[in-house]
């Protein structure tokens, strides 16, 4: 028997990769949802550069000032308050689609399913990047109409567009952590409400006291890739390396997810 008998074409109706993120975007930006997390980006920037700014100091906790470099980092680096958004959304539309098996009809039309999954990440990987490049563009405006209100150091223009980029970055980064994450849970609520603790309460616990354990955590890579400084100028790690945790911390589960989604059924 010929061995070009044993070998199958591949079916013609396989999906190309690039269309099969566009299909992943047009899923996203098809519904409200995602406009409705971008006000949420925009209320929740815009919070935190308010209060970082405009609020008075507390007795007792030692940050870093406006009259200081590192003070001023941290205002702008409240503009990259659109990872919370980013890994909720990537959380959501990985867990709406096993809900409502709408993930089935995909698989049909490209049956290779991490194929699939890496192109549902790399979707939400620029939906996430949006929210960081809208959230950067209004929160540094916001911030420079409210610093001539108060005393503070020289604008760091350098430092603001490496905190600009390091956003863009890590929101893209958390949202593809949302995605594996809710492939790894499943249940919607549960997914979103664990992301939520722990993104909220645990991890800012264990970054704000534990800073020697919590800077190894995806939140405390995210404020070394800002330039952050903690309390009682608290340091995390430099640049490169918290995009390196943030990046190896990712890599680890979406391979994860990958791997659980060859194994489970879909419907």
């Amino acid at each position: 028997m010929s061995t070009d008998t044993l070998t199958a074409p591949a079916p013609a109706h396989l999906a190309a990769p690039s269309r099969l993120v566009s299909a992943e975007l047009l899923k996203v930006t098809s519904t409200k949802m995602w406009l409705g997390m971008l006000v949420g980006v925009v209320l929740f920037i815009g919070i935190g550069i308010v209060a970082t700014i405009l609020a008075p100091e507390q007795p007792g906790v030692v940050v870093p000032r406006l009259t200081t470099p590192e003070g001023l980092r941290n205002v702008f680096g409240q503009a990259g308050g659109a990872y919370l958004f980013a890994i909720v959304i990537g959380t959501m539309g990985m867990t709406q689609e096993l809900r409502h098996q709408t993930l089935t009809s995909t698989l049909l039309a490209e049956p290779r399913r991490n194929r699939v999954m890496v192109a549902k990440m790399a979707a939400y990987a620029v939906i996430g990047a949006v929210y960081a490049v809208i959230g950067v563009v209004f929160g540094y405006v916001l911030a420079l109409a409210l610093l001539p209100l108060k005393t503070h150091a020289d604008i760091p223009w350098t430092a603001m567009w490496q905190i600009a980029g390091g956003a863009v970055l890590g929101c893209a980064l958390f949202a593809v952590l949302g995605v594996a994450l809710g492939t790894l849970i499943r249940n919607q609520i549960a997914a979103i409400l664990g992301v939520l603790v722990w993104v909220l309460i645990i991890e800012s616990l264990l970054v704000s006291f534990l800073p020697k354990f919590g800077k190894w955590l995806p939140g405390g890579a995210l404020n070394g890739i800002l330039q952050a400084t903690g309390p009682n100028n608290t340091s995390y790690l430099p640049v490169w390396g918290g995009a390196l945790v943030l990046i190896g911390w990712t890599a680890v589960f979406a391979a994860l997810a990958a791997a659980t989604t060859q194994r489970r059924d879909v419907t």
